[in-house]
């Protein structure tokens, strides 16, 4: 019984020291860099103004509260989020706390035919923020995005 102790023991301590190393490090969806943004053609038809209302609607449906908007210019930015709604469960990012956080950014091009997303993120490393963008984030409102004002 003490033999095998003596073999277990270490293997547990090294996976929980992995473990909790892993949490530590950034967020599987985080990716360093400007990159991110995705183009979303409006369904043909669709009315600007309907279209806008309908992206405020999925934006606070995930929890992302709008801080800017600007109807006339086509472009909406959000608060920045440590947690958001992913398939109506409040999801937060490796149940981190303040040091990871996401917001989201919404702009039209100028006939007003797409509109670009992105969601840019922010990783707290050593008292200085990291910036990136948020993948699954992205992901997400892509595709409901897509279904709701999208081609």
């Amino acid at each position: 019984m003490a033999k095998r102790f003596l073999f277990t023991a270490p293997a547990f301590v090294l996976a929980l020291g992995l473990t909790l190393a892993g949490c530590a490090g950034m967020p599987s969806s985080f990716q360093k860099g400007s990159a991110g943004d995705t183009a979303i053609l409006l369904r043909q038809g669709l009315d600007f103004d309907q279209a806008f209302r309908e992206i405020l609607f999925i934006l606070t449906r995930h929890g992302f509260e709008p801080e800017l908007m600007q109807s006339d210019a086509g472009y909406i930015r959000t608060r920045w989020n440590e947690a958001w709604v992913v398939d109506g469960s409040l999801f937060r990012q490796n149940n981190r706390g303040p040091d990871y956080r996401v917001r989201v950014v919404v702009s039209f091009n100028p006939n007003r035919t797409q509109l670009i997303l992105s969601a840019p993120a922010e990783y707290l490393q050593g008292g200085r923020w990291v910036t990136g963008y948020d993948t699954r984030a992205i992901e997400t409102l892509r595709g409901d995005l897509t279904m709701i004002v999208g081609n």
